[in-house]
């Protein structure tokens, strides 16, 4: 059996007898503008697959990817599956008074998923590793308390079980191990006379659960990741704490064929939660929690080639008063557009992500140089390759 969901309750049918016999394509040509360009600086797309169908994947269970946007489906996939995902970034933010910042459009490693579940087993056990949270902006300001550079490249390793309780229903627990790689929050001094640089490394746990109640022609799900705080050491870092915030999704698949499917996902960020690196921001965040929404499609061409669709919007999470342009800012809209393919053990998979930002103007902030016209463009290019039942 391959990774596809196959329906286990007796006297079901399966989803596709030629897609059990040689499985469904995982290569994906998409068009959608998450990955670190997503509104804050939370990664939407974690892998190409969510990509094609604007990362609308909480309640797909076909994917070796599908872990990372609800884990509970790890109780209904079969096999041993092994995929790596690399992205290339294209991005520019614009600010008044500082002009742009171009963060680095070096192609990077962005996840890797690695899955196993014996066909006779309630149990499914997944491992993912990824990025999701990603900063990378510099300004020239040249006032008071300003943000200057940032980074943030954080990896996330998350082991995670998953048990079936019933043949259509699963539960999973898993435990996120956030370590920054590289950390940087530098600003001018509050006298304006020089810079402060405030650069190193850090660590934080957390933790997913995940709920999926999974049919042939439809399936709902959801999951719950808990906030972190990253505890900082390094040049000007002792002691301090950054918040990662929490996210909680809701996800709804509805297959009325063989051939197609529509996924709907909602998820709220608890941007409320996050406060910059707390001491340092005089003003703190103020931040709103946001609720974003994402809309997908997939068509299956054949057993083993296939096309997505996508669109999502994602409010912008900042306040005027404590804005800052460390991460993008604006409401943003994805559009998305897929392909994919699969052979007998090797999977493929290409997205390119496209995102719609109108401009957000600026009133009364904290740091006045930030008040004006800020924008975002952004488009991203995602690759993944793969490997089954190995």
């Amino acid at each position: 059996m391959n990774l596809f969901m196959q329906q286990l309750v007796p006297g079901k049918a399966h989803p596709s007898r030629g897609a059990i016999r040689h499985g469904l394509p995982l290569l994906v040509l998409s068009m959608s503008a998450a990955s670190a360009s997503a509104t804050g600086f939370k990664e939407g797309s974690r892998s190409a697959e969510g990509l094609g169908v604007a990362n609308a994947l909480g309640a797909d269970a076909e994917h070796v990817s599908s872990m990372a946007y609800n884990p509970a489906a790890l109780a209904f996939q079969d096999g041993r599956h092994v995929q790596a995902s690399l992205t290339r970034p294209y991005m520019k933010m614009e600010a008044p008074a500082s002009g742009n910042s171009r963060p680095d459009t070096t192609l990077y490693p962005s996840s890797l998923y690695a899955t196993y579940r014996s066909p006779a087993s309630a149990f499914g056990l997944g491992l993912a590793v990824d990025r999701p949270y990603r900063m990378d902006s510099e300004w020239d300001f040249g006032e008071a308390d300003a943000a200057t550079r940032t980074e943030l490249d954080l990896v996330d390793v998350n082991p995670t079980v998953s048990y079936r309780l019933r043949p259509d229903l699963a539960l999973s627990v898993g435990a996120d191990y956030y370590r920054a790689l590289d950390f940087e929050y530098s600003s001018v001094a509050s006298d304006g006379s020089s810079e402060v640089v405030r650069t190193g490394d850090g660590d934080a746990w957390g933790g997913t659960v995940g709920l999926m109640f999974w049919r042939e022609s439809w399936s709902l799900a959801a999951t719950f990741s808990s906030g972190a705080d990253l505890t900082l050491a390094g040049d000007n870092l002792e002691d301090y704490d950054f918040r990662l915030p929490s996210e909680a999704r809701i996800g709804f698949k509805y297959r009325p064929s063989l051939r197609w499917s529509v996924h709907l996902d909602a998820v709220r960020t608890g941007w409320d939660e996050y406060d910059g690196l707390e001491g340092v921001d005089p003003t703190g965040k103020d931040w709103d929690a946001t609720v974003g929404y994402k809309a997908g499609a997939i068509a299956r061409l054949s057993d083993r080639s296939e096309i997505r669709f996508g669109y999502s919007y994602q409010p912008d999470p900042k306040d005027d008063t404590t804005f800052d342009p460390r991460s993008p800012s604006g409401d943003e809209h994805l559009l998305t557009v897929g392909g994919g393919w699969r052979g007998k053990n090797l999977t493929m998979d290409v997205a390119y992500t496209y995102a719609i930002s109108p401009s957000r103007h600026v009133d009364g902030a904290a740091v006045g140089a930030y008040d004006g016209r800020h924008r975002t463009n952004a488009q991203y290019l995602m690759f993944s390759l793969g490997w089954s039942n190995f």
